[in-house]
């Protein structure tokens, strides 16, 4: 499993939420709370990666796409990996 806690820590993100709504902030960690995996925003806020509808490295606007979703996050889930792009 690629490690992007380490590949986006630090960097300004912006996430879009699955209902439209957005939020900002830098990307401090991913981590499991009772096995659920979530992303850390600012040290405080965290938010589940399953109501996370895509996000963008602001700091890092050439990133390549293919970066979202993290790959062996979503173990639960199984492996499906259509490219629709």
């Amino acid at each position: 499993m690629e490690d992007y806690t380490n590949k986006y820590k630090g960097e300004q993100v912006e996430i879009a939420l699955f209902g439209g709504e957005y939020q900002d902030g830098v990307l401090t960690a991913y981590c499991y709370v009772e096995d659920v995996a979530h992303i850390e925003l600012n040290g405080h806020i965290l938010i589940p990666l399953q109501n996370i509808a895509s996000l963008h490295c602001s700091s890092r606007c050439d990133a390549p796409e293919p970066d979202w979703p993290p790959s062996g996050l979503a173990e639960d889930e199984p492996d499906e990996r259509d490219d629709e792009g």
